[in-house]
């Protein structure tokens, strides 16, 4: 990507431009972009737009049932409900680096979009911005956890394998689980059981599905090692009948803290990875506040249908 952008800059005679058009105040920076994109649609026609449909792998409609799909989003959401989940139905956007900014993903893995914003390609972290803002203006308290979820179709930007189950546009179901530490990680707990409880009464009770879990130590914890040996009791008790496997090598990485896990399903003599979680600390970088807790999970919603 940068040898393409310095042959551009080439190209133009301007090797600085990149700096000087980034170092632009917000609010200019979008009025020029908006004007850049409404000079290159002025030259679109509608013959152009048939022919960008047809290799444009983002607006490729997908071939999963509608009817289907969205029969299974209100059982999702209503299962919820019926757990004293919180539900929200977001905005196709996000605030631009919504993503980004927490070190976990990146930018050019997000579609871009002008007036500050971007395509929302990650719904835990606008769910946790959400929580966030509510506790920083008083509108909500999280001494006991705070569960929130909601179902969103997302863009990524990434390039995808050219097979079934991988389109550049899917469903997800998350949930966001906020609290504050109160010691002997009993907020963790409180957290992890809400949400593997879930899982369990929906895709185990509901679906009678084959489950298995992996569980990940990460970095994060000063006592590594006797958390994630907790965390591993705790899901071994809430899902007793469930497989489960340890993956002791992958502690160092930027986006999940102390453990996580990766939810698998046995369909058709096969087993897909549908869906996975664990504990972030996001919360505490836009709170500023150390005894923040945070806990994310999310299921492929397509993969259930294929």
């Amino acid at each position: 990507m940068d040898v393409i952008a310095d042959r551009i800059l080439a190209q133009i005679g301007d090797n600085d431009l990149l700096e000087k058009l980034s170092a632009l105040p917000g609010a200019d920076f979008n009025t020029l972009l908006l004007s850049i994109y409404r000079k290159r649609a002025d030259a679109i026609t509608a013959i152009d737009i048939v022919k960008a449909f047809q290799t444009n792998r983002f607006s490729i409609p997908s071939e999963i049932d509608p009817v289907s799909y969205h029969l299974l989003e209100a059982d999702l959401l209503s299962a919820a409900q019926q757990m004293g989940i919180n539900t929200v139905l977001l905005s196709p956007s996000a605030p631009f680096g919504s993503c980004s900014v927490f070190g976990c993903v990146d930018q050019n893995n997000v579609l871009s979009a002008a007036r500050g914003t971007e395509m929302l390609s990650d719904p835990t972290n606008m769910l946790s911005i959400i929580i966030a803002e509510q506790l920083k203006s008083g509108k909500a308290d999280n001494t006991r956890p705070l569960h929130f979820c909601t179902t969103d179709r997302v863009v990524r930007g990434q390039p995808f394998p050219a097979r079934k189950g991988y389109f550049a546009h899917f469903g997800i179901f998350c949930i966001v689980s906020s609290g504050k530490d109160s010691g002997s990680y009993a907020c963790e707990k409180d957290m992890l059981v809400q949400q593997l409880a879930y899982y369990k009464r929906l895709l185990i009770e509901k679906y009678n599905a084959q489950l298995s879990v992996v569980l990940r130590k990460r970095d994060g914890y000063a006592d590594g090692d006797g958390f994630f040996g907790r965390m591993t009791e705790l899901v071994q008790a809430e899902l007793p009948d469930v497989p489960i496997s340890l993956d002791l090598d992958h502690g160092d990485n930027s986006y999940y803290k102390g453990m996580n896990f990766k939810l698998y399903m046995e369909k058709d003599d096969d087993r897909i990875e549908i869906g996975d979680g664990g504990f972030v600390d996001w919360m505490q970088q836009m709170t500023n506040n150390k005894k923040e807790r945070c806990l994310i999970s999310g299921i492929g919603i397509d993969r259930l249908l294929l």
